[in-house]
């Protein structure tokens, strides 16, 4: 016996009807599309992170050979490491410089002697008559004409009349060719 469908039967029909083809274009179509998407969008984000980070790194390997070039082919000879027992010309480029200074004192660590390349150390105090003088003296100490490193340096400015006292550490490096003597 054949039945008739009813109209809400055949409502129901065209609604499962719509239903499965919303279901099947959404599963089949939709979801794999946006994840493709979703997917190319994170391959841009992290082209465009990767080519940010090189054009940072060719732009500091182009500043850095710009300092090269500068060092290389520029007026003025790198310093290099004085032979070791340069104590007596440390002396005279430490007076020269400090002269600025209202008062100064310095005092000697041991010697590190330990490798090729000696570490003589010397704590600096100093008195300048402001700012400016110490700031001087500290970029000739750093400009010395023997290889240095500045270490520890703090400034504090006395009340009275603006003199600023600066206390440090210079290590100065000399060459010790063969194991000399200490």
């Amino acid at each position: 016996m054949k039945r008739r469908l009813t109209a809400r039967e055949w409502v129901l029909l065209g609604l499962l009807a719509v239903i499965a083809l919303v279901s099947g274009y959404v599963m089949l179509f939709y979801t794999p599309m946006t994840a493709r998407r979703d997917s190319a969008r994170e391959g841009a984000e992290l082209c465009r992170v990767q080519t940010e980070a090189a054009q940072v790194r060719l732009e500091e390997k182009r500043r850095m050979e710009r300092e090269l070039e500068v060092l290389f082919f520029g007026d003025t000879e790198p310093l290099s490491i004085a032979d070791y027992d340069n104590l007596h010309p440390v002396m005279l480029e430490l007076n020269g410089i400090l002269s600025g200074a209202e008062e100064y004192s310095l005092s000697f660590s041991t010697v590190d002697t330990s490798s090729a390349i000696v570490r003589r150390s010397i704590s600096v105090s100093f008195t300048a008559p402001g700012y400016g003088a110490a700031r001087a003296i500290l970029q000739q100490l750093h400009d010395s004409a023997y290889r240095c490193m500045l270490d520890d340096v703090s400034l504090s400015m006395e009340r009275d009349g603006g003199a600023v006292s600066v206390n440090g550490v210079i290590v100065f490096f000399e060459y010790q060719s063969q194991g000399g003597a200490g």
